[in-house]
């Protein structure tokens, strides 16, 4: 049964993503360098300097979107991949007999102009030496290794022993020694990569650090800016100040989330690095040498308190924030309360002088109604004094007194509907 005639567009990838990177089959004696270049965002200009190294080499260059490269340049091999933050290289080389692998080391061939030109800065960078075991043995009193330092172990079930001080020497890169017993080529390559992907994780695990050191005096700050704020709150009195104090907790809790802005990423990366530093190590299988710490023993003395740090760090800020956002909520209620107090008494002001204005406007209209009434009957005793009113038996002024509610009536209504149409 064929498949269904529409896939998804990501299917193909999505299936070799388990393939990706696969590791390289090894026989001692070889030598690794591994560089890995950290920043190197500008994929155009990865695949550039990539392929100008083939070029170089009269090599087939690769697609420009290839997130995994491995080519023979003759003298070596290079391994080349893609990831999320950085770029690592890794070059493979024979080891003549009797040389020394950490003075004929792999990357001695390479171009040095080319290597300078490199994208990125370089994060990790180490020698792997792979040798007979009996020659990894031999070797291992000679090498610069730092004693206080040094870790070893047995791996890969006993196969092979490998040793390592994790220090950068002179030549600014770290050493391993690796000695192979009894390994098949793949295993023998995939141990090797697992040694230099602890390399390369433990030190972007550790990019974290600084930032979580640095940020400590500003966060040592913050918090005694809040206790301080938090103790005023309670005796603050009057909406100035309490918007005042509103203010100043903004400001600081704008400060702490920008902290959280700046570390929260490196912060996450470091906790996923350090994932797969733990993973790495599991994988090796490791056995303990006489006398010496394994590899695990030795990161998780040194590596486990700088992600200690680094994680107590990420835990201060977010409480930190968590506590801002408690004492901003609070001086806002106090503030909304205060508002709603002055709003209250503002209305019941207003009401006040509602009902005075009421009272001073029946005043005027009740004196209104009399000024008008009162220049109405003056109008009318005008047009009635003048007549003979003698003869019917009555006077003008009898006249007008008798006018007198009808007229006041009349205006009171007509200055009442006035108000009312108006």
């Amino acid at each position: 049964m064929s498949l269904p005639a529409r896939q998804h567009p990501l299917r193909s990838a999505l299936a070799g993503e388990i393939h990706a990177r696969p590791s390289a089959p090894l026989s001692p004696p070889v030598v690794i360098s591994r560089l890995a270049m950290f920043g190197a965002t500008d994929r155009i200009a990865q695949a550039a300097h990539l392929a100008a190294l083939c070029r170089l080499h009269g090599v087939a260059v690769p697609d420009p979107a290839a997130t995994h490269v491995f080519a023979d340049f003759g003298t070596f091999r290079l391994r080349w991949e893609r990831h999320t933050e950085f770029v690592g290289l890794t070059f493979f080389a024979p080891l003549p007999a009797g040389e020394d692998p950490f003075a004929r080391t792999a990357i001695s061939t390479v171009p040095a102009d080319w290597l300078d030109a490199l994208p990125g800065e370089a994060i990790a960078a180490c020698h792997i030496a792979l040798l007979p075991d009996a020659e990894a043995a031999a070797l291992l009193p000679r090498l610069p290794f730092a004693a206080e330092s040094l870790s070893g172990s047995a791996v890969a079930g006993g196969g092979a022993r490998v040793w390592t001080d994790f220090r950068v020497h002179a030549d600014g890169f770290a050493r391993i020694l690796v000695g192979v017993a009894d390994l098949p080529p793949g295993q023998v390559g995939r141990t090797a990569q697992v040694l230099w992907e602890i390399e390369t994780y433990r030190m972007l695990a550790l990019l974290a650090l600084p930032p979580a050191r640095a940020i400590a005096p500003d966060l040592a700050e913050a918090s005694a800016r809040l206790d301080q704020l938090a103790k005023r709150v309670s005796a603050i009195e009057g909406l100035g100040a309490e918007r005042a104090a509103l203010e100043e907790l903004s400001g600081l809790a704008a400060q702490i989330e920008r902290a959280a802005a700046e570390t929260g990423d490196r912060f996450s990366a470091a906790r996923a690095y350090h994932g797969l530093v733990l993973r790495r190590l599991e994988e090796l299988d490791e056995a303990p040498l006489p006398a010496l710490p394994t590899l695990s023993n030795f990161l998780s003395r040194r590596l486990a308190p700088a992600l200690a740090t680094v994680d107590a760090t990420g835990a201060r800020i977010e409480a930190l924030s968590v506590r801002c956002a408690r004492a901003v909520d609070l001086l806002r209620t106090r503030v909304a309360l205060a508002q709603e107090a002055k709003s209250e008494e503002l209305l019941s002001a207003m009401a006040d002088t509602g009902r005075s204005q009421l009272r001073l406007q029946q005043t005027v209209e009740g004196l209104s109604v009399a000024a008008i009434s009162y220049y109405v009957l003056s109008i009318l005793g005008y047009a009635v004094k003048p007549w003979p009113w003698s003869g019917i038996g009555v006077t003008a002024e009898t006249l007008l007194a008798l006018a007198v509610p009808p007229v006041a009536a009349a205006v009171w209504l007509l200055i009442r509907r006035s108000r009312v149409t108006g």
